[in-house]
């Protein structure tokens, strides 16, 4: 690499090294999904206004014909059996003074997850509280680039967490090895971290400790443009406008100086100066700040003065480094936003677009994607949520791509939710439509797949309506979706278990109508009235309204 990004010397020597490691201490080491790795002197201790509708007659609800709300929030519920009834672990992940990650089997699915599983202390409540709120926030997130969270428990001695797989590994081991990248993949990462961190900032939460260590690679591409996932929301917070945080949180090379000074006052811009780092680290495999120790390290980021003047920089283009310096800005009132800097020109330059990453972004058969999205309809929203919880659990299948390119595709400015102007533009694009008709088919769109009613189609709803399902229909599939409803194990479905589980969105609990639906909905999957389903009357009814959607 050319250099030394980080020292593994333990220095607490500075008031501030100390806490900070202190703050890091219970989740040091524990997300890494290397195996074998061993210690490394690198490792540090994310226009269309829609103002007419179209035309459907006198008979058409333009409000969602749901009244249900089905969000990520539900789709991801505390386990209610012993893990190894459905886990098969099958080797160690990464191991840390608190626990251990992890690869776990599932039994059923024979899909590969990462269970993170941590020991109970004499301090439980605080390792609780801590777990929790990244369990809370993981539940939150809905985003390409950043990692799903499957299951979560707790036993008499264990916390237990399970999240999607990514089998590749830390950014971290490819910088190590590859640094430093050209423009063009340095742009490649950029564009999915800033997506993941805009997308963070909109849901008002900021990470707070973003680095390579903390981004996966879930799936390896020609040419090393790789598909990376934001990790690690252990100390992530949610964020108030009107109050800035004031708590030492971060990493040695990472850390901005706004959250090093005196007075601590910080927002979500700590980590846009996380991210600049990052991109300065892609494109020369040395950090902006360097040091002998951390305490000189600290130094040099609060003096915030960097160079740009070696090897590479002569070489690198100036949008480049307009853009890391305003990642860099010292003055966070004046440092761009995540979403100012997804728009930055650089990322629309020659330097960044190349045939090897367009060549990635090519959807085939995007027609057939579009016409499932125009078509999907959610009229039964129990049925929705069996294939919602299936899509969710499934995602790294390669049925589910060529939809993940597409949302790309149609999500312009990046920040992970389409609005109703990108839909527009999207199927105007693809379809070659216009006016009227294509008004009409981005309504009709909203209508069935905005699930959340958020006035926003986010990432899996858009999954949801796009792919194929009928691979989704076999046993396996329908079984696991089956126990998921089914809380007390007993083998059927009540009522009371739909409840149990759609009640815990405060929309739907509240909500008369969404109470009336749910039963009506019950009522029709219930085939021979008896007030519970078996197996049998789910997965028969699963599949006529998953296959009429």
């Amino acid at each position: 690499m050319g250099g030394v990004i980080c020292q593994t010397n333990d220095r607490r020597k500075d008031p501030d090294i100390k806490e900070i490691n202190a703050n890091y201490k219970y989740f040091d080491k524990m997300d890494g999904q290397n195996e074998n790795k061993g210690n490394s002197p690198l490792r540090t201790g994310s226009s269309y206004s829609p103002s007419k509708r179209g035309d459907y007659g006198s008979n058409f609800d333009y409000n969602s014909p749901n009244k249900v709300t089905i969000d990520t929030n539900l789709l991801v519920t505390k386990g209610t059996n012993n893990t190894k009834n459905n886990y098969k672990r099958t080797k160690v992940l990464g191991q840390g003074s608190f626990g251990t990650v992890y690869l776990v089997k599932h039994k059923q699915l024979n899909t590969y997850f990462a269970m993170k599983v941590i020991k109970k202390t004499n301090k439980s409540e605080k390792e609780e509280e801590v777990l929790m709120n990244e369990i809370n926030i993981l539940r939150k997130m809905d985003h390409p680039n950043i990692v799903k969270i499957n299951d979560f428990y707790t036993t008499n001695t264990e916390y237990i967490l399970v999240t999607e797989y990514c089998p590749e590994g830390e950014l971290f081991y490819e910088i190590k090895n590859f640094a430093p990248f050209n423009e063009a993949l340095t742009g490649w990462y950029m564009k999915q971290i800033l997506s993941a961190v805009c997308y963070c900032h909109k849901q008002k939460i900021i990470h707070r400790d973003l680095k390579p260590e903390n981004i996966l690679i879930s799936k390896k591409n020609k040419n090393g443009f790789n598909i990376v996932k934001i990790i690690d929301f252990g100390t992530a917070i949610i964020f108030n406008k009107n109050k800035n945080d004031k708590s030492l949180t971060g990493s040695v090379y990472y850390i901005s100086p706004e959250v090093l000074s005196k007075n601590r006052n910080y927002t979500e811009k700590c980590d846009v100066w996380s991210c600049g780092i990052i991109m300065y680290i892609l494109l020369t495999g040395l950090p902006p700040f360097n040091g002998d120790s951390d305490e000189e390290i600290v130094t040099k980021i609060k003096n915030g003065r960097f160079c740009m003047e070696k090897y590479p920089w002569p070489i690198i283009s100036s949008q480049a480094k307009d853009l890391i310096k305003k990642l860099l800005e010292f003055d966070a009132n004046k440092r761009l936003t995540a979403e100012e800097a997804l728009n930055h020109p650089w990322f629309e330059s020659k330097q960044v677009k190349s045939e090897d990453n367009e060549g990635l972004l090519k959807i085939k058969n995007p027609n057939k994607l579009l016409n499932n999205l125009i078509n999907f309809r959610s009229d039964n929203i129990i049925g929705s949520t069996v294939f919602a919880y299936l899509l969710h659990n499934n995602i790294q299948l390669n049925q589910v791509h060529e939809a993940i390119k597409l949302f790309n595709k149609i999500d312009k400015n990046g920040d992970g939710q389409i609005s109703r102007d990108e839909l527009y533009k999207g199927l105007e694009s693809f379809l070659k439509l216009s006016g009227s008709e294509l008004q009409e088919k981005v309504d009709i769109i909203f209508v069935n797949i905005d699930t959340d009613h958020n006035g926003y189609i986010e990432y899996e709803e858009f999954l949801r309506a796009a792919v194929d399902k009928e691979y989704f229909l076999s046993e396996n599939f329908l079984r696991y979706a089956f126990d998921y409803f089914d809380r007390d194990k007993n083998g059927e479905i009540t009522y009371n278990e739909i409840k149990q589980l759609f009640f815990q969105n405060d929309k739907n609990k509240h909500n008369t109508e969404a109470q009336n639906q749910l039963l009506k909905n019950f009522e029709e999957m219930d085939i021979n009235g008896d007030g519970v389903l078996s197996f049998d009357e789910f997965a028969k009814m699963a599949k006529k309204l998953i296959i009429q959607d």
